[in-house]
């Protein structure tokens, strides 16, 4: 039997169990977890089980997700669920039958009253389990199954997680932000660079991001950058190689306007508002150092657009 880990265990003796991935918790995500929500009662604790990795990325062996584990924990408890049990997705997992799915962790695990999943949920070793497995096993069992739509953009696409990864290689944060439901942002430690910044009269927060995390694409954006102590603040955050100093590795860093301070090794939040510009090679440090001016300009302009709540950037 699979060991699961539980983050704010109840005593509860029936759960609602809402099953997924769930990663970035978008807005298909979040209708999902507000059923289980609704669903649940003082007797049925509201509850996710869910993997630390998404399957598809373990059988591609890439990691490219678009939140740590611990937010992703964040946003499903921020949505009213009161548990989430998880396992972590590895070879032991792949064993499991379908069949053992439904009896080692539904029933004995989880106790589940109510299975609450997307259309296209499948599970078990090779994928067998299906929506009408799980609703036969489900008559054998005694709990009920409880299968949610997809959530559509205006497009009548449906909103999934790829869908967004898709759209942030395109640098397209507006289409990524609407399918989230908020906008994308990074936690990372601020950490020495090459100090280019500094020099051109720009100096950089320079942001070790996770690298299980996807990136927007290469390029220049307006940012929100959550600062210790302080709250929000705009800034200029570019996303690349450098081209102008022939850099090779790709780097994040982060101009704050009408900010100085020390924040090497502190721990900053940079929410990624729009899109500048691409990333341009120029002639000499100067040319650089204008088209820098323009883009803290075109920012400040565009900052108007934006409607702030308790120090961060929400959608209106």
């Amino acid at each position: 039997m699979h060991e699961v880990n539980w983050i704010n265990k109840t005593t509860s003796a029936k759960r609602t169990v809402a099953l997924g991935t769930f990663d970035g918790v978008h807005l298909g995500h979040q209708f999902l977890l507000k059923t289980a929500v609704e669903h649940s009662d003082k007797e049925c604790s509201s509850c996710v089980f869910t993997f630390e990795r998404p399957p598809e990325q373990y059988f591609k062996g890439t990691s490219q997700l678009l939140t740590t584990f611990e937010r992703k924990i964040e946003l499903i408890l921020a949505s009213g669920i009161e548990e989430v049990a998880w396992v972590p997705f590895e070879e032991s997992i792949l064993s499991l039958s379908a069949e053992d799915f439904v009896k080692n962790i539904l029933i004995d695990s989880l106790h589940a009253k109510e299975v609450i999943c997307g259309f296209n949920f499948r599970f078990g070793k090779d994928r067998r389990g299906d929506i009408e497995f799980l609703r036969n096993m489900a008559k054998e069992h005694g709990f009920t199954v409880t299968v949610v739509k997809p959530i559509q953009n205006i497009c009548g696409e449906a909103i999934s997680s790829t869908l967004i990864r898709e759209s942030l290689k395109k640098g397209d944060l507006s289409k990524a932000s609407k399918h989230l439901g908020y906008y994308v942002s990074y936690t990372g430690d601020v950490e020495y660079g090459a100090g280019r910044g500094r020099s051109l009269g720009f100096p950089t927060a320079n942001l070790r991001i996770s690298p299980d995390l996807i990136l927007p694409g290469e390029g220049v954006y307006l940012t929100w950058c959550i600062v210790p102590g302080m709250g929000g603040v705009p800034s200029v955050t570019s996303i690349g190689t450098n081209p102008t100093f022939s850099g090779e590795s790709r780097t994040v860093e982060s101009f704050i306007l009408d900010f100085n301070a020390d924040l090497y090794n502190e721990k900053l939040e940079v929410q990624f508002l729009d899109r500048l510009r691409d990333i341009i090679r120029y002639e000499s440090p100067d040319d650089l150092k204008k088209q820098i001016k323009l883009d803290v300009a075109k920012a400040r302009d565009l900052l108007n657009r934006f409607h702030l709540q308790d120090g961060r950037v929400v959608l209106k």
